[in-house]
C-alpha cells in the first residue's frame, strides 16, 4: 500500500465510529493551514440507511483528502477543505433540524447530501433560503423545479432513469410487458411516473403499475400479482432492505422474469452480499458506475483499500461532485456561499475528477441540472458492477440470463 493510501485510511479511521456518534463534528486539520473552507455534509449515518449513509461519509473523506493532499485550493493560498457531517438520522424530521443547524452553526461555502431524495429536498428548502449551494447525486426531478437557484445535480435524473431502465427492457425482449412495482417515496415514485410517463414512446407495454409501503416484510401478495400481469419484465424500484428481499421471494417463488432494478438498492456492494449469485445477471440503472473512466477507476482503487469494498454509485458521484466544488472554489478565490455558487453556475469541466460522470462533461443549465447529465445500464458479472448500456458506454458485454 502506498504513503498516499496509508495517510487516507487513517484519516478516515480515525474518525469511525465515535466520529459519528458526536452527530456534528469535522476532520481534524491538525498543521493545515488557518482558516479551512467548510464544506457541510448531511447523511444518514443512524437510522434505516445508515450503512449507505455511513459509504458516503467514507467517499466524503477520501474525496477531501485527495484534494487536500494534492495543495487544497490553490487560490485560497492552499486552504484545505474541512467536511462538517451531521447525521440527518434517516428521518424527514430531523434532515430539516439538522440542515438548519448545520448551517446556522458554522461559515459553510457549500453542501452536499443526503442520498434519499426526499431527505435532499427538504435539505435544499433550508439551503435556499439560506442561499447556500447544496450539490446533490440526489435523483428526483423536484430538486430542479420551483426556481431553485441554489441546488445543483450534476446527474442523470429519474426521468431519465426511467427512459434508460424501458431501453433496457429489449435487451430481454423484443416485446417488452413490464411490470413496475415501486416505493412510495420521492424516489420510487419519481422514477415510476417517469416510466408510466414514457413507455408508450419507447414501445413498451406497462401490465401493471403498483406501489408498496417501504419497509414491508413480505413480498409474495406483490409477486404474485406480478405473475398474474403476464409481465416479461419486472421493474422494481427500491432501495436496498426491500429489494433484497423481493429478489429472494422471486427465486423462492420460481417466478421466470428478467429484472431491472433501476437504483437505489441495486447499485449497492451490499446487494450483492445479501443475495449472492442470485444477483447475477440482473440490470439495474446507475448514475455513476466505478468503470466509467480512468478517473472513476483510481477512487474505486482507493476507496477498496479503505473499505474493502467496490466504490459505490452515490459515493463516486460524492467524489466527483466534491471535486466540482473545489472547481468552483479555485475559480471564485473564495469561500463565501453566493460567490461559489456563482461558480458553480458557470462550471464546465470535462477532464479530471470534477467530471467523473457518464458522458464526460458536467455544465450546469439555469435550473442547476447537467445538461450533459445521462444514467448508464449496469449488470450485476461475477459479483461486480459493469457498465453495459448504452454501447457508448458500455465496458462489458451483455450477459444473457
Amino acid at each position: 500500500m502506498t504513503e498516499l493510501s496509508q495517510n487516507r485510511r487513517k484519516i478516515i479511521k480515525a474518525t469511525g465510529s465515535a466520529f459519528f456518534a458526536s452527530g456534528l463534528s469535522a476532520i481534524p486539520l491538525r498543521g493545515y493551514a488557518a482558516d479551512p473552507v467548510n464544506i457541510g455534509a448531511l447523511y444518514p449515518v443512524t437510522g434505516s440507511m445508515a450503512q449507505i449513509g455511513t459509504g458516503c461519509v467514507a467517499a466524503a473523506k477520501l474525496a477531501v483528502s485527495m484534494i487536500n493532499d494534492a495543495g487544497g485550493i490553490k487560490s485560497l493560498g492552499g486552504a484545505k477543505l474541512n467536511l462538517i457531517i451531521s447525521d440527518v438520522q434517516s428521518d424527514t424530521t430531523v434532515t430539516r433540524t439538522e440542515t438548519d443547524r448545520l448551517i446556522t452553526s458554522n461559515k459553510l461555502s457549500a453542501i452536499h447530501g443526503c442520498y434519499a431524495s426526499a431527505l435532499t429536498l427538504i435539505a435544499c428548502e433550508v439551503a435556499e433560503r439560506a442561499k447556500v449551494p447544496l450539490i446533490t447525486g440526489s435523483s428526483s426531478d423536484m430538486l430542479n423545479k420551483g426556481g431553485r437557484s441554489y441546488t445543483f445535480t450534476p446527474f442523470a435524473r429519474a426521468s431519465q432513469f426511467a427512459q434508460t431502465q424501458l431501453q433496457m427492457s429489449k435487451l430481454a425482449s423484443d416485446k417488452p410487458k413490464v411490470a413496475v412495482i415501486f416505493e412510495n417515496t420521492a424516489f420510487g415514485t419519481a422514477t415510476s411516473n417517469g416510466v408510466k410517463e414514457l413507455a408508450a414512446s419507447e414501445g413498451v407495454e406497462i401490465v401493471m403499475f403498483e406501489p408498496y409501503s417501504a419497509g414491508f416484510t413480505d413480498a409474495a401478495p406483490l409477486l404474485n400479482k406480478v405473475k398474474a400481469s403476464g409481465a416479461n419484465t419486472l421493474f422494481s424500484l427500491s432501495y436496498l432492505n426491500d429489494l433484497i428481499l423481493i429478489v429472494r421471494s422471486i427465486r423462492q417463488m420460481g417466478l421466470n422474469i428478467a429484472v431491472n432494478a433501476g437504483s437505489g438498492g441495486f447499485v449497492m456492494p451490499d446487494f450483492y452480499k445479501n443475495v449472492g449469485k442470485l444477483a447475477e445477471g440482473l440490470q439495474g440503472v446507475t448514475h455513476w458506475n466505478h468503470d466509467i473512466s480512468a478517473e472513476s477507476q483510481k477512487c474505486n482503487e482507493e476507496f477498496k483499500k479503505i473499505t474493502g469494498e467496490f466504490l459505490f454509485e452515490y459515493g463516486g458521484g460524492l467524489i466527483a461532485q466534491t471535486y466540482m466544488l473545489a472547481d468552483a472554489l479555485e475559480r471564485c478565490a473564495s469561500r463565501d456561499p453566493q460567490k461559489v455558487r456563482e461558480a458553480l453556475s458557470t462550471l464546465d469541466v470535462s477532464s479530471g475528477y470534477a467530471a467523473m460522470a457518464p458522458g464526460g462533461r458536467v455544465k450546469f443549465g439555469p435550473d442547476g441540472k447537467n445538461i450533459y447529465g445521462r444514467p448508464v445500464g449496469v449488470q450485476w458479472q461475477n459479483g461486480d458492477l459493469a457498465s453495459i448500456y448504452p454501447k457508448d458506454f458500455a465496458k462489458a458485454s451483455v450477459m444473457k440470463t
